[in-house]
């Protein structure tokens, strides 16, 4: 067989549900810690990897790369968040939406493992980080949330990646939630899902013949390039 011989095709199907853009009813299925390499730079990059079983497609997983800089930039509108503030206030979103007592005990600064006291304090690098929060979500491994997916630029659908804003008094805040319970589509996002929604495939009426095929492809069937 060759190997541009269509019979190669013959009985295929559909690999799986399509993941559509929205808001979706999932169950939590971890958070771990791990790493990427990248192809272009051979790099490797620490990441966070949540793990989903998302309604009517199945298992899902979103990696949070470690932040490298926690410095904030002036923007049009005022201060911007920087990649440590998206991180933490994604990384607050999960907790959120597994049990508020985990949010609690952050800001009261009682976190304890094991009945153990945890010094926040002493948290200084990202893997102590992600594993601090492993073991404080590990126990709510199947609870039902919701999980919000929007249009990216690589054309699929996935986590919003810039969460976090800083309001008028420089406080750190939420500019969209991801995760949770009745979540709600931002216009902006909702403006996303639409213009992918309504967007339509290249026009190819033109090239219906065989001859417009063959222009279209750059080939000349008057000297015999196509095998009929």
């Amino acid at each position: 067989m060759g190997m541009f011989d269509l019979t190669s095709t013959t009985g295929i199907k559909d690999a799986g549900n399509f993941l559509s853009a929205g808001i979706h009813k999932a169950k939590f299925n971890g958070l771990t810690l791990g790493s990427i390499v990248s192809q272009k730079t051979g790099e490797t990059y620490n990441t966070m990897t949540l793990s989903l079983d998302i309604d009517n497609y199945g298992e899902f997983t979103h990696n949070f790369f470690e932040p490298t800089s926690d410095e904030r930039s002036e923007g049009t509108y005022g201060l911007q968040p920087s990649q440590k503030d998206h991180f933490m206030v994604s990384l607050r979103q999960i907790f959120d939406a597994l049990d508020s007592k985990i949010g609690e005990m952050i800001d009261n600064n009682t976190v304890t493992i094991n009945n153990k006291t945890v010094d926040l304090s002493k948290i200084s690098t990202f893997e102590q980080l992600v594993r601090l929060a492993k073991a404080l979500t590990d126990s709510y491994i199947g609870t039902e949330v919701e999980i919000k997916l929007i249009p990216q630029n690589n054309g699929f659908n996935g986590i919003p990646g810039f969460p976090a804003r800083i309001n008028k008094a420089g406080a750190l805040g939420i500019a969209t939630r991801f995760i949770g319970h009745d979540l709600v589509l931002s216009q902006s996002e909702q403006k996303k899902i639409d213009a992918k929604l309504n967007s339509r495939p290249t026009n190819m009426g033109g090239n219906a013949t065989l001859s417009g095929i063959g222009d279209a492809l750059g080939i000349d069937n008057n000297e015999g390039d196509l095998p009929f």
